[in-house]
């Protein structure tokens, strides 16, 4: 099978699409044959070797984390599932191996497709969309009437957050550029502000929740934003996040917390659900085939997108 690898930490030309077996096939895995991946920013942060505390030196590494796909085999432990089935989900970005013909998952950590989705479609939900969910969900405790910000609202991430936290009964205000308000819009956000203005600032809004989803405002700049006892979450956590951490026990306080997602097939099945009633839906703009995964990753760095990027596999 064709299988995306590489052989040192590098730029996206070190990506390269090779022949390797088809993995066996463990008594309470499943085996997949993979339709579409997308490109997150932990694959490329993974590649050019910003994770190798948790990497290592050891090669050839794997690539990719999402994937959609068919079941190709399923062996007779394994509940719920049969051959045939549209499936989704991801595997740990450290070990990789979702820019594969075929993979092997767990099937605890998978869910099935939304029926109204394309492969491309879902394939570009499970990473981003899983950790919008856990985020807003278990750390930040959303509930109806919440008033939660989003920073970074049309990017991966944030386009997912500000559909969750509408499908959620929150109140949501999305932070993006200029050119993005419209979208950020028709994704559900009650009120759009731009990031390179003062708006926000001079609004006087404050708000239960700040999700930065792009992971470009501090904790210490951030807090400004929130009511008593509000919550700051980041994707990427910093020493001040680290250290304000101790402080989250104190009733009242603002509090600064970080997400780190974990796969999983029950809010997965959530997800589904969402998009099933016509609450959420994915918005890829670029699709990528597997043979152009340097070009995708090229994109994915560049920062100029929206949405998704998308990997097609088979």
């Amino acid at each position: 099978m064709r299988s995306v690898i590489f052989n040192k930490y590098g730029g996206p030309d070190v990506l390269e699409l090779t022949d390797i077996d088809i993995p066996e096939l463990p008594e309470d895995k499943i085996l997949i044959k993979v339709f579409a991946s997308s490109v997150n920013p932990i694959d490329y942060k993974i590649r050019k070797g910003d994770m190798k505390i948790f990497t290592g030196k050891k090669f050839p590494k794997y690539a990719g984390s999402d994937f959609a796909g068919v079941i190709e085999e399923a062996e007779v432990k394994v509940d719920g599932y049969q051959k045939g089935d549209k499936v989704y989900g991801f595997l740990s970005a450290i070990k990789g191996g979702a820019y594969s013909e075929f993979l092997i998952a767990d099937p605890a950590k998978i869910s099935l497709m939304p029926e109204k989705f394309n492969f491309e479609e879902a394939a570009s939900i499970p990473l981003a969309a899983l950790t919008a969910l856990q985020a807003l969900n278990y750390k930040g405790n959303i509930s109806e009437g919440s008033k939660v910000l989003i920073n970074g609202a049309t990017g991966g991430v944030g386009s997912f957050g500000i559909q969750i936290a509408k499908a959620m009964g929150a109140e949501v205000t999305g932070i993006c550029s200029e050119k993005n308000i419209e979208l950020c819009k028709k994704l559900g956000a009650d009120k759009v502000y731009d990031y390179s203005s003062d708006e926000l600032k001079r609004s006087g809004d404050k708000f239960d929740l700040f999700f930065d989803a792009a992971a470009k405002l501090s904790f210490s700049k951030s807090k400004k934003y929130l009511n008593s006892g509000g919550v700051y979450i980041t994707t990427v956590p910093g020493p001040g996040v680290m250290l304000r951490r101790l402080f989250n026990i104190i009733p009242f306080t603002k509090k600064a917390k970080m997400i780190l997602v974990k796969p999983s097939g029950v809010d997965l099945t959530i997800l589904t659900g969402f998009a099933m009633t016509g609450e959420f839906h994915p918005i890829v703009e670029n699709i990528f085939d597997l043979d152009k995964i340097s070009d995708a990753h090229k994109l994915a760095e560049s920062g100029k997108f929206r949405g998704k990027i998308v990997v097609k596999i088979n």
